[in-house]
């Protein structure tokens, strides 16, 4: 059972509570019933208490974020280097095909395109213009 004679916040101490009448074999529906909440968030408390380990039970009943792990569209830090890096490469026109060519993010895409990079891999044009934004701090001329 998790310990309650420590100092909680009043949300905290509701869940501790709950899942200590829990263990000590009052039925779910009672519980709910007494603290105005579904039966839902009593079995999201006991899973939680459960799946914390027997060794750190000590955070389980503390408020989680529900904002996402990670971010499902968040391009890689290598590709936008490498649109800085084309970027550069085609604004300095160093070889014979980059000397006349535009240095916009149609242009950066049609490079990538032509280093052997995917659809799934290079970022969509928007995306380029962004980071041409972030790194010139202005935004390019489409």
């Amino acid at each position: 059972m998790a310990k309650s004679d420590e100092r909680y916040t009043e949300k905290e101490q509701e869940r501790i509570d709950a899942v200590n009448r829990y263990h000590r074999g009052e039925r779910p529906s009672q519980i709910c019933k007494s603290l105005g909440r579904s039966r839902v968030w009593l079995q999201k408390r006991i899973k939680r208490y459960n799946d914390s380990g027997k060794s750190s039970k000590t955070e389980w009943f503390k408020e989680q974020s529900r904002a996402p792990k990670n971010v499902h569209r968040k391009t890689d830090s290598e590709i936008e280097q490498l649109v800085v890096n084309v970027r550069k490469s085609l604004s300095e026109g160093a070889t014979e095909d980059t000397k006349y060519r535009c240095i916009g993010a149609v242009e950066i895409e049609f490079r990538m395109h032509e280093l052997g990079y995917s659809e799934d891999e290079k970022p969509s044009l928007s995306t380029i213009n962004w980071y041409i934004c972030l790194k010139y701090r202005s935004w390019p001329n489409i």
